[in-house]
């Protein structure tokens, strides 16, 4: 039996998808950012007023930033699928 795919081209399962490498390549970042700023920062937002290390400022926007986009993905998933 013939291989009617060219071999330069592989399964899709051998190629490192790009979310994988931007993925690996905003954890180093935040890595670094983590132990750089371990510092403690007064934050004021409407009605609190709390004292936090940098880092864990930076992580809760990068989660938060994350999961909105996440949301917003599968929002406009399911429009287009109407």
């Amino acid at each position: 039996m013939t291989d009617d795919q060219p071999r330069n081209v592989r399964d899709s399962n051998d190629r490192i998808g790009i979310g994988l490498i931007v993925t690996v390549i905003v954890v180093v970042i935040v890595g670094i950012f983590v132990m750089q700023n371990r510092d403690p920062v007064q934050i004021e937002f409407l009605f609190l007023n709390v004292s936090l290390p940098v880092w864990l400022v930076a992580v809760i926007f990068l989660v938060l930033g994350a999961a909105l986009g996440w949301a917003w993905r599968w929002v406009r998933g399911r429009r287009s699928r109407r």
